[in-house]
């Protein structure tokens, strides 16, 4: 009974995560902080979830901007380390459902969709497949 909440709950966090919520950028305008703050957040966050571990983000600061204008410098500052420390927790809370996924489906030849692999191979010759080190 463990196998279904296993897969739905990544799920349902990945719809949530997905919703139509407000950018940040929206909330910090909305929220009266300046153009050079909201572009400082927005380059610190990215550079924060890559060295967090998010192989997709791109490290991102304006050099120019850092050295000179104070709200970029407060705003890149503060979303490195905001989104780096979520980007580190999201990561580890990603690694614990697969290995709790892991774990749930090495006790059983079935796959995902419920389906036993060895039954539908039954009489079907994977000796080259075998062969090829799969």
């Amino acid at each position: 009974m463990l196998k279904p909440f296993v897969f739905l709950a990544p799920c349902l966090a990945l719809l949530a995560a997905c919703s139509d919520a407000p950018s940040s950028e929206t909330v910090l305008r909305d929220h009266g902080y300046s153009d050079p703050y909201v572009r400082g957040y927005h380059d610190g966050c990215e550079s924060g979830k890559h060295d967090g571990g998010d192989s997709f983000a791109q490290r991102n600061r304006d050099g120019a901007a850092y050295g000179s204008d104070q709200d970029y410098k407060h705003g890149w500052d503060y979303a490195f380390v905001t989104c780096r420390e979520q980007e580190i927790r999201d990561l580890q809370v990603a690694t614990a459902v697969g290995i709790v996924a892991a774990a749930a489906m090495s006790s059983s030849s079935h796959g995902a969709d419920g389906i036993d692999a060895r039954q539908a191979l039954r009489g079907i010759d994977t000796s080259a497949i075998q062969a090829a080190g799969w």
